[in-house]
């Protein structure tokens, strides 16, 4: 490794570590740059890389899952294949000219089996020297399908997702070790291995696209919006409640969009008509049946959810009207876009 700043975070807390972690662009952050994460987009990363809007996201139970099983993860993976892993807990930071907003948080590291480091265990390591000892590769763990249905498919046929391939581009190029490995514990088939073939052209338009999107942070200058879901909340937050009275002038693009808007919103209802349509000739077949087959094969169940208790919170008003004060609180309304009919 060279050309690089090694901050510990083993003595921080999470707070501390994600502090550290706001000036720049991090391994989890390429995924969303390139537009290939789900459930982020290059927008609403941007809204909170500016510091426009607030990151709430604290984590879910996949997260929390996925910690957990981090180390003994590596464990296993360190001992069914004999290696000398690393735990090094540090934020790498590249001084690379172009690239000092690129920094890495890794997992553990692959190193020559050693004294210090000696092959089949996880080894802890604090120290802001690089481990001495030869690091012959990064090593990646992940957890599909374990507190969440996750998309353990795409891990099939010897592949790695796509967001995560792009993290380990985001590594190599920080850190200089273009050997990556990931060791996913995927539900119902365990550990799965996967070792990362380096395209310096991946590379190199990781680069450019991360640059671009920094720029557009440092600048404030927003990246495209998308349809999102990620977006929208992240337009939500940042305009949360109109101006009474202001009024926004457009010209012709405005004009364009609202019309392509209009198209787009007719053609949606339209399909909804026709789906609701062919649900309820199906559900006429259906009748009471529990299952639908097509020759003998299973098709399709239609059965009731369970059963489930539900608060009459009206009836709790009319009735103890003091104590429902007591426990109800204002909630803003949220904006609605709607077309004013000349």
């Amino acid at each position: 490794m060279e050309n690089v700043k090694i901050i510990p975070v083993w003595d921080k807390n999470n707070e501390e570590w994600l502090e550290l972690r706001k000036g720049g662009i991090g391994g989890s952050d390429a995924g969303t740059i390139c537009g290939v994460n789900k459930y982020n987009s290059p927008y609403a990363l941007w809204s909170e890389k500016t510091g426009i809007v607030e990151r709430t996201f604290e984590g879910n139970e996949a997260t929390e899952w996925g910690n957990i099983l981090e180390r003994p993860i590596a464990e296993k993976y360190a001992k069914d294949y004999n290696v000398a892993v690393v735990e090094w807990p540090v934020i790498i930071w590249s001084e690379r000219d172009g690239q000092e907003f690129m920094f890495a948080n890794l997992d553990f590291l692959i190193v020559k089996p050693s004294e210090q480091f000696p092959a089949g265990v996880v080894s802890q390591y604090r120290n802001l020297a690089i481990p001495p000892c030869g690091i012959e590769r990064i090593l990646e763990v992940k957890t599909a399908g374990i507190a969440s249905p996750g998309n353990p498919g795409a891990w099939a046929n010897n592949q790695v997702p796509q967001s995560y391939m792009l993290q380990g581009y985001h590594y190599g190029v920080v850190t200089g070790v273009k050997a990556i490995t990931f060791c996913a514990l995927i539900g119902g088939q365990g550990i799965q291995v996967r070792n990362m073939t380096w395209d310096e052209e991946i590379a190199e338009n990781l680069i450019a696209a991360e640059s671009m999107f920094w720029d557009a942070v440092t600048t404030l200058n927003p990246p495209p919006t998308d349809g999102s879901e990620a977006t929208e909340s992240a337009q939500s937050k940042m305009y949360p409640r109109h101006s009474t009275g202001k009024v926004y002038e457009g010209g012709a693009e405005l004009k364009e969009l609202w019309a392509e808007f209009t198209l787009a919103k007719e053609a949606s209802e339209d399909a909804e008509r026709e789906r609701k349509r062919l649900r309820a000739q199906i559900l006429e077949l259906v009748g009471d049946a529990e299952y639908a087959t097509v020759d003998g094969q299973p098709l399709f169940s239609y059965r009731a959810n369970k059963d489930s208790e539900t608060f009459d919170s009206k009836k709790f008003q009319s009735q103890m009207p003091e104590i429902y004060a007591q426990f109800t609180s204002l909630r803003p309304g949220s904006r609605v876009l709607r077309e004013i009919k000349n």
